[in-house]
C-alpha cells in the first residue's frame, strides 16, 4: 500500500519503509522503486545513505527519511543541510 508522502525542495529522496509483510526494511526510491531491503532498520539506513550521496555526488540535492512507528517520516539525512 502506497503511503503519502510530503513534497520537498530536493530533487530526489530516498525513504526507508517498514514492510511488516515481509519483517523487513525497504528502501525506495524517489521512483517509488525498491533498490534494496535489510532485516535491520540502522542497515537501512545506511544502505539508504549510501545511495542518497552517490547521487549528490553527481550534482543532485537528495534527501533520505525514515518511517516512524506512527506513519509519519523523519529525515535521516539530508545532502542540503
Amino acid at each position: 500500500m502506497a503511503k503519502a508522502r510530503q513534497d520537498t525542495c530536493f530533487d530526489s529522496a530516498f525513504h526507508v519503509d517498514h514492510n511488516e509483510a515481509l519483517d523487513r526494511w525497504d528502501v525506495i526510491d524517489h521512483e517509488g522503486r525498491v533498490v534494496g531491503h535489510c532485516h535491520d532498520q540502522g542497515e537501512a539506513v545506511g544502505l539508504a545513505i549510501r545511495e542518497a550521496q552517490h547521487f549528490h555526488s553527481r550534482g543532485i540535492d537528495v534527501l533520505v527519511c525514515v518511517e516512524q512507528s506512527d506513519g509519519h517520516y523523519a529525515m535521516a539525512w539530508s545532502s542540503g543541510v
